[in-house]
């Protein structure tokens, strides 16, 4: 019997992040290592907006005077990645 891979599913829309960098905090020492923090956390920020990373996520540093959502940072970490609607829990509260 020959099995069939499950195609992957369709975007239905790009997640964005923003993390601001606060200089002299965290551990990172170098520009691509505050992005792979931040890429590591991208799947749980995304999880608590209601969204499933599906792809390859992008991501930038850019001057946090430009990027709506930057809480006033100079500087931001900025990611894309494409997603879907992650899938709803049903609790009962009662």
């Amino acid at each position: 019997m020959v099995r069939t891979q499950p195609k992957p599913p369709t975007p239905t829309h790009a997640f964005r992040a923003v993390w601001p960098i606060v200089e002299g905090t965290g551990t990172a020492t170098t520009n691509a290592e505050l992005i792979a923090q931040a890429i590591g956390d991208l799947p749980n920020v995304a999880h608590r907006h209601g969204a499933t990373i599906i792809g390859a996520p992008r991501a930038c540093i850019a001057d946090g005077r430009r990027v709506p959502g930057s809480g006033g940072a100079r500087h931001v970490i900025v990611i894309e990645a494409p997603a879907v609607e992650a899938p709803s829990r049903s609790y009962r509260h009662n």
